[in-house]
Parts: C-alpha cells; structure tokens; sequence
C-alpha cells in the first residue's frame, strides 16, 4: 500500500474515532469498535478513492466524513 493511501486511512479511523466519542457512541467490546472504524474508514476511502479534495470535487473532506459516520453510526445502533 502506498504512503498516500496509508496516511489516508489512518486520518479517515482518526476522524470517524473523533467523531464517534463526539456522539458517545460504544459498542461493549472496545476491540469490536476499533475493527468496525476501520471497516469504515476502508468503505469511506473505497467510496471516495477517485476524490482528491478540493480540486476534482465540490465535496468537502470534513463534511463527507461526518455524514458518513453519522450516518454508520445511527445504522449501528438500530441494529
């Protein structure tokens, strides 16, 4: 994997892990939330993979990955 996508996916499970304390989200095994933020930090960069911010999309970055994880978020806990 290249340097690029690496630190990628890195801040999207940063992000989403920010976001989730934000919502207080929890799941009752810590190591089960850690692998379900980075199931989707995968789905959130495949989603986006031909997206470079700002310059080929009039998509903000800090929002996309809000919506997104809002949006897991309330699916996870109507599960």
């Amino acid at each position: 994997m290249k340097k690029e996508k690496v630190y990628a996916l890195c801040e999207a499970v940063a992000d989403i892990s920010y976001i989730a304390a934000k919502e207080n989200y929890r799941t009752d095994d810590s190591r089960e939330m850690i692998s379900q933020f980075i199931q989707w930090a995968r789905e959130f960069e495949y989603l986006h993979k031909g997206i470079e911010w700002g310059i080929n999309s009039p998509l903000d970055y800090i929002e996309s990955i809000d919506y997104f994880t809002l949006f897991k978020i309330k699916q996870w806990r109507n599960a």
